[in-house]
């Protein structure tokens, strides 16, 4: 099983497959929320700033909208501008680990496409905004142990370490 969790440099590499099909992309620019719901075909659905929830509980990353695509290979992924949610994959994980999947997501639209950075800016937010216990580190961490390492991530145990640090941490990445 592999768990890419923030596949920002999957989702550039899917744009770079895409631009042969949409112009847009192949110019040398991200997509637009809108076009990439129309790349599947009116599949995906965006959900304006602000309203998007996950079990309840509102999710924000500043202004950019969120795109459901339950066809989305991955439990989430981010382009420049919006988050992409597959609520298929993520309705079969704990409330802390989606989460953690969605602030991810957001930290790759503040901090940019390192893999270990997003990690270190979910748990903070979420100790921060308290909807993260020592406890959902723990959930995290069980989750992400199967990931192997590859060419743009860790291991899922270095992936957990770096996490514990960064949750104990009180300086912000």
């Amino acid at each position: 099983m592999t768990i890419r969790h923030g596949s920002y440099p999957m989702a550039w590499a899917l744009a770079a497959l895409l631009a042969l099909c949409l112009p847009a992309w192949s110019q040398g620019r991200s997509p637009t929320p809108e076009e990439y719901v129309e790349h599947t075909g009116g599949e995906a659905t965006i959900i304006p700033p602000g309203e998007f929830k996950l079990d309840g509980i509102p999710l924000y990353c500043g202004t950019r909208p969120t795109v459901i695509d339950n066809n989305l290979d991955d439990y989430g992924a981010a382009y420049p501008g919006f988050l992409i949610m597959n609520m298929k994959y993520l309705n079969r994980v704990s409330t802390p680990v989606k989460l953690w999947i969605y602030s991810h997501e957001c930290g790759h639209q503040f901090r940019g496409p390192d893999e270990e950075t997003a990690d270190c800016f979910a748990v903070q937010r979420g100790r921060r905004m308290g909807w993260l216990s020592p406890g959902g580190v723990e959930e995290i961490c069980k989750f992400i142990a199967p990931a192997k390492g590859d060419s743009m991530h860790f291991s899922g145990s270095y992936r957990c370490e770096y996490m514990r640090q960064c949750f104990t941490e009180h300086r912000l990445r």
